[in-house]
Order: C-alpha cells, then sequence, then structure tokens
C-alpha cells in the first residue's frame, strides 16, 4: 500500500478520477477532481504568480487536506514541499519533490517521504521514493516507484488543445490500487506548475 496523505485514499481497487482545470484569473488556476459518477473528491486552488507558489488540495467540504509550496524563493531547480492541512511545521511533512534534471526535454521530479531517523543504508540516498515522467498534456504523466519500476498511476485520456487556449480543460487519471489517490492528485498539479516555469 502507498499511503502518503491517508490510508482512506486508498482504493482496493483501481481509481480513475477526472481532473478539471480552468485559469479564474491570471493569477489563479483551479482544479477540481470527480470520480466517475461527477461526485467533486477535491478542489485544488492558489496562486501562480506569488513567491511561494502555494496550493491548497481540500475535500468536498472544504476542509485543508494538505498544501503545497515551492521552498525559498523560486530558483532555476524547483523544490516543493507537501504539509498536512496548512501547516508549515516540519513535523507535518508529507513529502518534498524535486527536479532532477533541469535540461531534460520531458518533466520528471523526484518525490522523497521525510526520513524518520538518520540512516546508514547507502541503497537509501541512491534513488528517490517515488519518480514522476511528463506531464498531462499528450497523457504523458506517469507515477512510478523506481526501485522496482512498478507504475502506481498515470493519465489516460487527453485534453482538448481548443480547451488549453482559454484555460480550462480536462483529463483522466488512472490510480492503481491502494495507491493514495490524493497524492497522485497533489504530483499532478506539481508537475503542471513546474511544467508551466521552465
Amino acid at each position: 500500500m502507498v499511503s502518503v496523505v491517508g490510508e482512506m485514499f486508498c482504493n482496493p481497487y483501481t481509481t480513475e478520477l477526472v481532473v478539471r482545470r480552468r485559469r479564474e484569473s491570471l493569477k489563479r488556476d483551479r482544479f477540481d477532481v470527480f470520480d466517475l459518477s461527477e461526485n467533486l473528491i477535491f478542489t485544488i486552488d492558489g496562486g501562480t504568480w506569488n513567491i511561494r507558489r502555494k496550493r491548497v488540495l481540500r475535500d468536498a467540504t472544504g476542509l485543508p487536506l494538505l498544501s503545497m509550496r515551492t521552498k525559498g524563493i523560486v530558483t532555476m531547480r524547483y523544490k516543493w514541499e507537501v504539509y498536512k492541512g496548512e501547516s508549515t511545521e516540519s513535523e507535518d511533512l508529507l513529502f518534498s519533490v524535486t527536479e532532477p534534471n533541469l535540461f531534460s526535454i520531458r518533466t520528471s521530479l523526484d518525490v522523497s517521504l521525510p526520513t524518520q531517523q538518520p540512516s546508514t543504508d547507502i541503497s537509501s540516498t541512491i534513488k528517490p521514493d517515488f519518480r514522476t515522467y511528463g506531464r498531462y498534456i499528450g497523457s504523458s504523466f506517469k507515477l512510478f516507484e523506481p526501485i522496482h519500476n512498478t507504475l502506481l498511476a498515470e493519465v489516460v485520456h487527453d485534453f482538448s488543445w481548443g480547451g488549453l487556449i482559454i484555460g480550462k480543460y480536462s483529463f483522466k487519471v488512472r490510480v492503481n490500487p491502494y495507491v493514495d489517490f490524493a497524492f497522485v492528485i497533489a504530483l499532478l498539479v506539481i508537475a503542471d506548475d513546474t511544467s508551466n516555469l521552465r
């Protein structure tokens, strides 16, 4: 089981979600996430032109589940930190995301879970806990567990280019059984934001 945000987001079956993204203004984007029956599951809002680029993922009732923000001033290499709720306390850190290769044609992100204690295992420093490749444009986003090269989630349905021009489009993501779909959605938002800044 891959539980990062919470076990309640790990279904024992394949989960398909529809993500709709729209530009609310020049400074704000919003993502709405639905199940296949059109029930709202999450909303993600936040600014695209603020220094920390904060985004908040909320459940259908508006309760903040996690917040995503860049660490420090944005530099050439983007690093994100994701916390429980709207906390910024180190004990509430869920995971961090970095861009391993600035000069790659396609976006890839390394995802690291916080270490509970210092490790003497050299293999733990060789690879990240998870890795993403691509973005949802062209259905290229995939999330892997890199040690065993296990596919955990992927975008399976493309959006229209016309929607991209007006800033409103949707796509479908498939999450494998026992994989935290709140975690997957957060990574999709970060991959999108990082891709747009390259």
